[in-house]
């Protein structure tokens, strides 16, 4: 039976009284069955023995229910016994007493005592039935005729006892040396899973602290192979191939021959592509017919072969595969451990994955600080430092002057404070460019109003604005940033490389985009050769404008030819530029 014992019973008592109960219920049967083939045995009405069989029914269902709902203790192997004793003379006693057909069923309670507790037991069993019986014959008056009969049953009955006694100690002294080596089989099982989880624990605590793809790949093969050791079965084969451009590299394994680790496996088809578009582990049982498993030699002496992802969510770094001869190796346990390590070993890819890419992106931003001061040294040398020295110089001219030519005073002073004022108006813009207050205060129109005007009081040629009013409702401050410093970048590559007569500056909003574009009609470049020579040149004009450009998460691109002028484009989706857009979709510069 399948129900489990009540905790107030010990658990191989309880299972002993499920045996005695199933046996009482034969106990019912047989002896109406044999009451029955014996009619003229009967000393007492049909209906008393009916009666008492059904008594004897309802008793083993009170025993039977008290094994699965009784949570107080409950003495059950002594109730149980006395209740056998009981009904067993109960049914000697009406169907003939020591005559009974039914006699030797005395023999169970006798037995179940000397299995319960030792051949004593029997032994006072049998002498209680004994003395029950003649107690019952004496009262009926038939003691003395009936004493051969009953001497020989008696000793029928103890030798049985003592038998019994003797082959239950035996019985339970087999089944506990079973139950020791079960218990000890238990706890080996329990000690190597202990062992097992403790070795992932590691693991995960260990791959938290990892940085290096080789030491999460070579980790993680480690602990899968210590899920075989001391299970009976050979250490398998196994290994991590990685995902690249032209498919899967194997980049780390253990027991494949190097014709196997040179082998690239494209991830189109088989098990392998299962796994990687289910994000699920895919058991192949017969890796030899697998179009890209059956590529590899190892796979040719393996019956079954797991493959497992790596990856977090839909992006997949690689797989793990693990081939194996015995086809049962890979139990329900063993594919959730490797389910678990796997999943591991991806937190710890993305971890370095993102470290790496925390790495080099702070790297960039040194370089483009780096840049950044660079280029405001060169600004400043090239625009107010040379101004205000020049400045000096004219001032210390004028010191001269006033010692031996007074009378050209004036119109050298006017010449200084010329000098003067536009030392001040490239210092205004020289501010303007670091920090356009007014983008912040008036809108991106004004900004771009503002810095036309600016270059217009230095530079030679025509700047044309075009910007619709609706950019200031409906961008967002980032995005407004983000497309000034684009703008304005532009126009400092027209200013300082294009000798232009025009640039147009174009700022729309058609439809769910946003068009920007800044036009120039100067010296244009060849686009593929400052593309070929742009990492020599050092200049970060066009990267940074790019970069600005995938923080929008619009398009960028330039087109320009030599003597055809310079165009330069972006378009961006309005659900990343608008107010209402999500955070996350912008930053700044």
């Amino acid at each position: 039976m399948e129900t489990r014992p009540a905790s107030s019973v010990p658990a191989d008592a309880a299972q002993m009284e499920w045996v005695l109960g199933n046996l009482r219920w034969l106990l019912i049967v047989a002896m109406a069955v044999t009451a029955a083939l014996n009619p003229g045995s009967w000393q007492a009405s049909e209906t008393a023995f009916i009666a008492l069989l059904l008594l004897t029914g309802l008793y083993n269902l009170l025993v039977l229910l008290a094994l699965v709902f009784a949570r107080s203790p409950l003495p059950l192997p002594g109730i149980t016994l006395a209740g056998d004793v009981l009904i067993t003379l109960s049914f000697i006693a009406i169907t003939g007493g020591l005559n009974s057909p039914l006699f030797f069923f005395a023999f169970l309670p006798i037995l179940t005592a000397a299995l319960r507790f030792n051949w004593w037991a029997g032994e006072l069993v049998t002498l209680g039935l004994a003395g029950g019986l003649v107690l019952w014959e004496w009262i009926r008056g038939r003691s003395a005729p009936l004493f051969p009969s009953f001497l020989v049953q008696g000793s029928v009955l103890a030798m049985g006892a003592l038998l019994a006694g003797v082959v239950g100690d035996r019985l339970k002294r087999e089944i506990l040396r079973e139950l020791y080596v079960r218990e000890l089989a238990q706890r080996r099982l329990f000690a190597q899973a202990r062992q097992q989880l403790q070795g992932i624990f590691e693991l995960a605590a260990a791959l938290g602290q990892m940085r290096r793809t080789e030491e999460i790949l070579h980790a993680t093969l480690e602990v899968s192979e210590s899920l075989f050791r001391g299970s009976g079965h050979p250490a398998p084969p196994m290994f991590i191939a990685l995902l690249d451009p032209e498919g899967l590299q194997v980049v780390a394994a253990r027991r494949l021959p190097p014709r196997d680790e040179r082998t690239r496996l494209p991830g189109l088809s088989g098990a392998i592509r299962e796994a990687l578009e289910s994000g699920e582990a895919t058991l192949c049982s017969n890796p030899t017919q697998d179009p890209e498993l059956g590529r590899l030699v190892v796979m040719r002496i393996a019956r079954v072969a797991i493959v497992l992802p790596l990856g977090i969510g839909p992006e997949r770094y690689g797989v793990l595969v693990i081939g194996s001869p015995d086809p049962q190796v890979f139990t329900s346990e063993r594919r959730d451990l490797l389910r678990l390590i796997a999943t591991q070993a991806s937190i710890a890819l993305q971890n370095a994955l993102l470290y790496h890419t925390l790495q080099r992106e702070k790297e960039r931003l040194v370089e483009v600080e780096e840049e950044a001061r660079r280029r405001l040294a060169r600004e400043l040398h090239d625009g107010p430092t040379q101004s205000v020295a020049a400045l000096a110089m004219r001032l210390n001219f004028l010191q001269k002057l006033f010692q031996h030519d007074p009378a050209q005073l004036p119109s050298e002073l006017e010449k200084a404070e010329r000098m003067a004022r536009q030392a001040v108006q490239e210092l205004r813009q020289f501010l303007f460019r670091l920090r356009p207050l007014i983008l912040e205060s008036q809108g991106l129109v004004a900004a771009l109003t503002h810095l036309a005007e600016r270059l217009q009081e230095t530079e030679p040629f025509a700047i044309h604005l075009d910007v619709d009013p609706a950019v200031d409702q409906t961008l967002d401050p980032n995005a407004k940033g983000l497309v000034f410093s684009i703008i304005e970048e532009a126009l400092n590559n027209a200013r300082k490389h294009a000798e232009p007569q025009n640039v147009w500056i174009r700022v729309k909003i058609e439809g769910d985009q946003l068009q920007v574009s800044v036009e120039d009609d100067g010296r244009g470049f060849d686009l593929q050769a400052l593309r070929a020579d742009y990492s020599r040149r050092g200049s970060l004009g066009m990267l940074s404008m790019m970069e600005r450009a995938e923080l929008l998460r619009g398009e960028f691109w330039v087109e320009s030819a030599p003597g055809q002028g310079t165009r330069i484009r972006l378009r961006v989706p309005m659900a990343n530029a608008a107010l209402d857009a999500k955070p996350s979709t912008r930053e700044e510069a």
